[in-house]
């Protein structure tokens, strides 16, 4: 599955002058076969994180996951959360034509590791998602 993400388009999408180039993340914790993709701002105020893999070992399908932050660059203080106009760039940039959903998860399924990140998940299909089963899988996973 590795290399199915397209970098180079993403940040074009981005906008070239506004984004670095992304770099290749670290996925120890994934599962086989996960790839992200890490893209800062120049002006370093937001940061956006791109991941696909399964959201399980037993499932084959295929999920993006996006989130852009606005501190998590050099692990400073949150000092804004990331704008609906952010969130549209991260959209386009990433699912393109694609559904994608905000999942906002009951309090006891809600997991906040920081309070300045927006999340997109999606299927690397395109095809609209079964809501449940997508909810069991990031109560699994423990991430929202």
């Amino acid at each position: 599955m590795s290399g199915l993400l397209e970098p180079t388009r993403i940040r074009q999408l981005l906008g070239r002058r506004d984004w670095h180039p992304g770099r290749a993340w670290d996925t120890r914790d994934g599962y086989d076969g996960t790839e992200q993709w890490l893209f800062d701002r120049r002006d370093e105020t937001r940061r956006l994180l791109v991941t696909l893999s399964p959201l399980d070992e037993d499932d084959d399908t295929l999920w993006l996951h996006a989130s852009i932050s606005t501190g998590l660059l050099f692990d400073r203080e949150p000092d804004a959360m990331p704008t609906y106009a952010d969130l549209a760039l991260m959209h386009r940039a990433v699912f393109g034509n694609r559904y994608a959903y905000q999942v906002f998860a009951p309090p006891a399924d809600h997991v906040n590791i920081r309070d300045d990140v927006l999340h997109l998940w999606g299927r690397w299909d395109g095809e609209p998602a079964d809501m449940a089963f997508v909810a069991d899988k990031v109560r699994a996973w423990r991430t929202i």
